[in-house]
């Protein structure tokens, strides 16, 4: 059972010591106070995961005490201990929010298994909660946060087209945003009622996506031992995002065209062909038109998926947008971790700014929580945010290898002189050349048989 922060509220004596060191013998962290104006005090102070109450003889102030306690920490556990002679307090107390009760006269197990079952329950209820109250709030226009003209450009560009049903393509280094502001026009758009599916590419084998998407019949491969439902089927009448589209193979992306073409599709293994109705918003870190240029992606269906075109600016570009982000992170981080963190020194802001964070708002946002996690005091400090190359050698500005002659150098041979390079240091490893340089090793591929690059080991190993 996950550990427990907890207010409990008890007379002194043997039975509240009992229990106090019961739950501290299970891992929790127990706050013992004797009456309800202590209890109140603390629950106006601190943020507490359970709360259990003494149901005192008169019962008022103790059903009044459980409102309190649920205003002040509506997910978090309330519970009551009873005489068998106030049941009907203990029900009233319920009414007013609590979530169970135990007879005073109990074993400390008939505790655990209640607190449990109570730990359990409020996980569901929050899930749920989450699910279907709060997950379009998240893509709202007003509360994505952000100050940039190229943000509100974008924004501008996702108001227009949210009631469309055309497909989008929103490029992006990794890290951007892009998955928000897919999200941001399924739920600005008159699908919002319905599945809005995401699939990332690039985490599954060419094998496994094609099942992920369109899903297989029994029997279509080994292990397909039953039928399943594709992202597809499952996006019917909704949106579907698909993030890396850059990484899908050309089998794949050759299915993926006649979906946008002719809405519709067979099961991996089946005959049986399924009609939907589904708007497709896609992602790329990659540029695609380059990709195309390698052979690697369909131009065909790069024009069916690039209807409309969302660029979004890496964070370095945007910087009007970092401490604006970083104050949002560190409330949320704060708060989730139960630590009064309330701001940056001028020196930590200074060099929140002056950061390239290459793995843009995906790397601010950990390091927020890596500072909130480890910081001592209530204000982030520099030494707080432990961020590479803030000193000045980032490696994106570390260009001093790369000279241009006076009389200047044509753009290819430059180019060349870069992949002989990075093969060179990956000592003529392809995979590790493209990791290097940023790009797939398709791109690389053609990179090579483009400029001719050619190394004896790769004739003897073939």
């Amino acid at each position: 059972m996950t550990t427990l922060k907890i207010l409990f509220m008890h007379l002194a004596g043997p039975l509240g010591q009992g229990i106090q060191e019961f739950l501290e013998s299970q891992g929790h962290t127990v706050n013992w106070v004797l009456d309800e104006e202590g209890c109140r005090q603390w629950l106006d102070q601190e943020i507490f995961d359970g709360v259990i109450l003494e149901v005192k003889p008169e019962g008022d102030q103790t059903v009044e005490l459980v409102r309190h306690a649920k205003k002040a920490h509506s997910f978090g556990i309330v519970m009551c201990l009873v005489h068998p002679e106030q049941l009907s307090i203990a029900l009233e107390a319920m009414e007013q929010g609590a979530d169970g009760y135990v007879k005073q006269a109990f074993e400390h197990k008939e505790l655990q298994i209640a607190l449990q079952r109570l730990q359990e329950y409020r996980s569901l209820v929050g899930a749920n909660f989450y699910l279907r109250r709060t997950q379009d709030l998240i893509y709202r226009f007003d509360d994505i946060i952000g100050d940039s003209p190229a943000l509100k450009k974008v924004l501008s560009i996702v108001k227009k087209v949210a009631h469309s049903n055309a497909s989008i393509l929103i490029e992006g280094e990794t890290g951007t945003g892009k998955e928000l502001i897919a999200g941001a026009v399924h739920y600005n758009s008159g699908r919002s009622e319905k599945p809005f599916i995401k699939v990332n590419c690039a985490a599954l084998q060419d094998t496994l996506l094609e099942s992920e998407l369109f899903g297989h019949e029994k029997g279509a491969f080994t292990g397909a031992d039953k039928q399943r439902i594709g992202r597809f089927e499952q996006a019917n009448f909704g949106t579907i995002f698909l993030d890396e589209i850059g990484d899908m193979s050309p089998s794949t992306q050759a299915k993926v065209l006649r979906v946008l073409q002719e809405q519709e599709f067979e099961r991996v293994g089946g005959t049986k062909t399924i009609k939907v109705d589904v708007r497709l918003i896609s992602a790329s870190n990659k540029d695609l038109r380059e990709e195309i240029a390698a052979k690697c992606f369909r131009d065909d269906l790069y024009y069916r998926l690039n209807v409309v075109n969302l660029c979004i600016p890496p964070l370095r570009e945007r910087r009007e947008d970092i401490l604006p982000l970083g104050s949002y992170f560190l409330r949320r981080f704060s708060g989730e971790m139960s630590k009064k963190v309330v701001g940056f020194t001028p020196e930590a802001e200074s060099m929140l700014r002056d950061y390239t964070w290459p793995g843009n708002i995906r790397e601010l946002r950990n390091s927020l929580e890596r500072a909130v996690l480890l910081s001592e005091k209530e204000w982030i400090r520099p030494d707080d945010l432990s961020l590479h190359g803030a000193d000045g050698m980032d490696p994106l500005n570390d260009v001093d290898t790369i000279h241009m002659p006076e009389g200047g150098i044509p753009l290819v041979v430059m180019e060349k002189k870069l992949i002989l390079e990075a093969l060179e240091r990956a000592n003529w490893v392809q995979k590790d050349a493209a990791q290097f340089l940023g790009v797939s090793r398709r791109v690389m591929h053609y990179k090579i048989q483009k400029f001719g690059i050619r190394n004896p080991n790769w004739v003897k190993n073939k």
